[in-house]
């Protein structure tokens, strides 16, 4: 599994000492990854798509890394945060009130930092066993409503689009829950967990089919849903490349 990581920080040396710290590491631990750096929060926010781990400084011009990270876990609600800081007081208080990996002091030293992704490799490795993904301002199909809801992805069986709520239906085993989220961001944010778009407006998940069968995806909770002609192909072979590396 590839790891994505995403550093900010508006001081253009602190920047590459950080990168080439990072790079480094991963090097050494022959570790998948892929890496961007940005030197603003409003650059970040703009370009970034997908991420694992966001290494931001605090003390930035505008947006500073604190709120970025707020507007980041937002987006990504799986996001793993680290914060730098020159300002040693900043980490004091920090390693008494929050998880250690949370904070790390300028100048970096590269020791401290494996200390920490390691923290998080571990983290998210145990996570892996059935990752879970938060979805805010949720509905079940009882019409109650919740904040946010936390769910276990391996569990869910597909999402679709509801064109007249304007809403994403969250279809598990024994529940549906509805929430507001665009199909192909969701598409994005979970290509790398077995999940592939069937037709416009559906997102299934891989590990839920029972069999296909012409245009028709037989879901083992008994549902059949429509494969798309001009998605078969490519359908198929995500089909084929998640069976062989669950073998």
């Amino acid at each position: 599994m590839t790891v994505d990581i995403a550093v900010c920080d508006d001081d253009g040396k602190d920047l590459k000492s950080v990168t080439d710290i990072l790079r480094d590491i991963f090097v050494e631990n022959n570790d998948k990854y892929s890496l961007q750096s940005f030197q603003s929060a409003s650059d970040m926010l703009e370009k970034v798509n997908k991420i694992d781990i966001a290494i931001l400084d605090i003390s930035m011009e505008g947006m500073n890394g604190i709120d970025l990270g707020r507007e980041l876990k937002i987006r990504f609600p799986e996001l793993r945060v680290i914060y730098m800081t020159s300002y040693e007081q900043y980490c004091m208080q920090a390693i008494n009130k929050v998880h250690a990996f949370s904070f790390l002091c300028k100048p970096l030293e590269k020791e401290e930092v494996k200390i920490q992704l390691e923290e998080l490799a571990k983290e998210i490795k145990q996570s892996d066993g059935n990752p879970e993904k938060v979805f805010y301002k949720v509905s079940d199909s009882s019409g109650k409503e919740y904040p946010f809801i936390k769910l276990k992805l391996y569990s869910i069986v597909f999402f679709e689009y509801i064109k007249t709520k304007r809403r994403i239906a969250i279809v598990l085993e024994n529940a549906v829950y509805e929430c507001t989220y665009v199909i192909e961001q969701l598409a994005d944010e979970l290509a790398d967990y077995g999940f592939a778009v069937n037709c416009r407006g559906n997102l299934v998940n891989l590990r839920h089919i029972s069999k296909i069968k012409g245009y028709d995806i037989h879901m083992d909770n008994g549902q059949i849903l429509a494969l798309s002609q001009k998605r078969v192909a490519e359908f198929k072979e995500k089909m084929n490349e998640f069976i062989h590396s669950h073998v």
